[in-house]
């Protein structure tokens, strides 16, 4: 992929913060910043598309999502040992 040179201007603390997760990954500072650009233009894209499918992103019924999250992952296979205290 064809790259474009681009100057931003951070704070000294994202500077120093984006440098430390560079340095813990093994990685360039540009490669942080593209992969955070990346994150982002991706969480905007889903949140586009919501809006078009006339859904609200800041709906609060959205937060109850997983509120119920048990931790079982063989619930459907042993659902009576679970609700019933069953073998």
């Amino acid at each position: 992929m064809a790259m474009t040179r681009t100057q931003i201007y951070l704070t000294e603390e994202q500077r120093r913060q984006i440098h430390r997760l560079a340095e813990a990954q093994h990685k360039t500072m540009a490669q942080v910043i593209r992969e955070a650009v990346e994150e982002y233009l991706i969480k905007q894209m889903d949140t586009e598309n919501l809006r078009k499918a006339s859904v609200n992103p800041t709906d609060p019924l959205w937060d109850i999502i997983g509120l119920g999250a048990s931790g079982i992952t063989d619930g459907s296979v042993h659902h009576d040992r679970d609700i019933y205290d069953e073998d």
